[in-house]
């Protein structure tokens, strides 16, 4: 279980950094499904959350470093949605506890079924990015927005990047690259109360999170080495098929239930 989980967090943490993602919407559904096809048992879905949440904080981390250098992180945009983010995060991950698990495997590929159509249907991708400098937000639909993520994806385990990168691309008006660096440090923010959360009430499992550390820091900064040298277009169907195929995942998990 060890070496399986270290694996699938070098490839969680790879489309962290390429996608602006913390990695648990690949990770959740590979946790869930995996041990199980190698004999090695099932992994509850508050467990997986666990395990997820603590992911998300080390990839998001890395990540984040990486594309700063690469003056992708737009700070006012972090600050505003990030902090509203991790006070609702740390309120969302320990309320967890008192839900059954099949309503978060609900609660999660309903979030991230809504992510996919969005990027499916919505045309107006801005692409091309200007000095990040010159970006403007609306101060008040970030705190709104990362208030509400928060809640959700402390509840769930996941970062909230396939959440916030729709708001930031279609509603704030920023270029995908830009979004997808922002994300990780938004994420890292959220993640941080997240994971006070999902340890304070005990769903961290403090042995099998030491190969999910190890495995997201190492391959984060080198998916946003990756990202730097990769067309928006291309990271685009790039993160709608990764988001589709969780969604697939989860649904025949939640029909083994």
């Amino acid at each position: 279980m060890i070496v399986l989980l270290f694996l699938l967090s070098v490839l969680g943490g790879f489309l962290s950094g390429l996608l602006g993602l913390g990695g648990a919407v690949v990770m959740i559904p590979l946790m869930l499904t995996i041990p199980p096809v190698f004999g090695l048992g099932e992994l509850s879905m508050k467990a997986v959350a666990g395990l997820s949440m603590i992911q998300v904080l080390f990839a998001s981390f890395s990540g984040m470093i990486a594309h700063r250098k690469n003056r992708s992180v737009h700070f006012p945009a972090l600050i505003y949605i990030g902090i509203p983010m991790g006070f609702s995060a740390l309120a969302g991950s320990y309320a967890s506890k008192y839900f059954e698990n099949i309503v978060l495997m609900y609660v999660f590929t309903g979030i991230v079924s809504l992510a996919f159509f969005t990027f499916l249907f919505d045309k107006k991708l801005k692409s091309e990015a200007g000095p990040v400098e010159n970006i403007s937000i609306n101060k008040v639909q970030c705190i709104i927005a990362g208030a509400v993520t928060g809640a959700v994806s402390g509840m769930v385990g996941v970062g909230g990047g396939f959440i916030l990168m729709p708001f930031m691309t279609y509603v704030q008006k920023i270029a995908l690259k830009i979004t997808m660096g922002t994300s990780l440090g938004i994420i890292f923010i959220g993640a941080v109360a997240g994971a006070i959360g999902k340890i304070a009430s005990l769903q961290v499992d403090l042995i099998l999170v030491i190969p999910v550390i190890l495995g997201s820091v190492i391959a984060a900064r080198f998916g946003a080495k990756i990202n730097k040298m990769t067309s928006s277009t291309v990271l685009r169907y790039i993160l709608m098929t990764v988001i589709f195929f969780s969604i697939v995942q989860m649904i025949f998990k939640i029909a083994e239930v």
